[in-house]
């Protein structure tokens, strides 16, 4: 998810069981589409061909330049270091932090003894990103923030970044899509990106596959960004009130600073809240991501736009399964209760995107009596209509509306 001097790097490996081709390091010069297709311009003249383009290439990403998609919003003030090295005079044992009236400290152990240094120093706030760093100036931040030597040497990698909050006003463009920080840009506070990054992935990749395969509604792609983008909006305005109060420089914000950390964070009630925030685990997609769904295929149950539970189903045979292993081929999920065998949708009426799964008992969750649940592990659908007929009809209406 970088862009560097506009050669496309990818940082984790990639499967090719599906049959994906990875040119590492190809550097891309343009990319340009029309009603039918996306073109993709190479060094050295050469053009790759496709029916659409997924953008994921950083902050700088020349896809979303190419589709004309501005970045619009604010800088953070001042820049942030990080450093990996050692530091002599802190035990590599657990993650440290001090946040001082002259600047914010973290310290997060790496497997080696050796850590990574994120500091603000206020009173090196401006210096430009572009500026070295220095072993000599991480010493005087370190002093400067925490008050005491921590003895660092051995400099490894460094570097500034300032810290900005940004996000593309459209996530698709015709056949261009964005995703990651190529989407989406915010302060590391809370460490939001990457899980704000594979979810984009996550929900993108399946409809883009629908399309592909031909049975994708309509409406389907659009629904990509009327998803992600409140969630990306909501992802920025998380991390940038966390970075604000962790830099509070006045002595009322400090004090409000202490109030949120020491006394109202530690409540279990906020713990929970907080956690299945930043997890991302709180995320529900709304019925207006995709407009004009008839009432039948309607998402008026509560769990309806919803991440499925974790959980482990009893099938009728006696045989268990993880519900989360149901969705390692990729196709939608039909779960009905068991006392609905004989008259659920019907295997012969489900096209082979969606498999059917009965089962007679939930554990660790409360499930509805039927339920339709995508590829990504949210519910397109649910229902505990207790006319078993109303049911199946309601069934058989969502899995056209979704599968086409």
């Amino acid at each position: 998810d970088r862009d560097v001097t506009g050669v496309q790097t990818c940082a984790l490996p990639i499967s090719t069981g599906l049959g994906a081709e990875i040119r590492w390091s190809a550097q891309v010069t343009g990319i340009e589409q029309d009603a039918d297709e996306v073109r993709v311009l190479l060094a050295g003249g050469g053009v790759e061909r496709a029916a659409y383009v997924a953008g994921c290439d950083g902050t700088r990403s020349l896809t979303r330049q190419a589709a004309g998609l501005p970045f619009p919003g604010v800088p953070n003030p001042g820049s942030v270091l990080l450093a990996d090295l050692f530091l002599d005079g802190l035990p590599m044992t657990d993650a440290y932090g001090d946040l001082s009236e002259r600047g914010m400290l973290l310290v997060f152990p790496f497997r080696d003894g050796s850590c990574r240094v994120v500091l603000y120093d206020y009173a090196r706030a401006d210096v430009p990103v572009t500026e070295p760093v220095t072993l000599e100036e991480v010493r005087a931040s370190l002093g400067h923030i925490a008050g005491q030597d921590f003895g660092p040497r051995d400099m490894a990698w460094s570097g500034r970044y300032r810290s900005e909050s940004r996000q593309a006003p459209a996530y698709r463009t015709g056949r261009i899509f964005l995703a990651g920080d190529a989407a989406h840009t915010h302060s590391p506070a809370g460490a939001q990106g990457m899980n704000a990054g594979l979810q984009d992935a996550v929900n993108l990749g399946w409809k883009l596959a629908a399309a592909v395969h031909g049975w994708a509604p309509d409406w389907l792609l659009d629904s990509y960004h009327a998803e992600r983008h409140p969630v990306g909006a909501a992802v920025l305005a998380l991390a940038g009130r966390q970075f604000r109060l962790n830099t509070a420089r006045t002595a009322p914000r400090r004090m409000l600073r202490w109030t949120v950390q020491r006394v109202v964070a530690p409540l279990p009630p906020v713990q929970v809240r907080l956690a299945r925030g930043y997890s991302g685990l709180a995320i529900r997609y709304p019925a207006a991501a995709a407009p004009g769904r008839p009432a039948a295929a309607g998402a008026s149950h509560p769990l309806a736009g919803a991440r499925l539970p974790r959980g482990r189903l009893t099938r009728p045979d006696g045989s268990t399964t993880r519900l989360y292993d149901l969705f390692h081929d990729g196709r939608f999920v039909l779960l009905e209760a068991d006392a609905a065998a004989g008259t659920g949708a019907g295997r012969s009426t489900l096209p082979d995107r969606v498999s059917q799964v009965r089962y007679t008992q939930a554990d660790g969750t409360r499930l509805p009596a039927a339920a339709l649940v995508r590829p990504d592990g949210y519910l397109a659908w649910a229902s505990d209509e207790r006319d078993a007929p109303a049911r199946a009809a309601a069934a058989r209406a969502a899995v056209r509306w979704w599968c086409g």
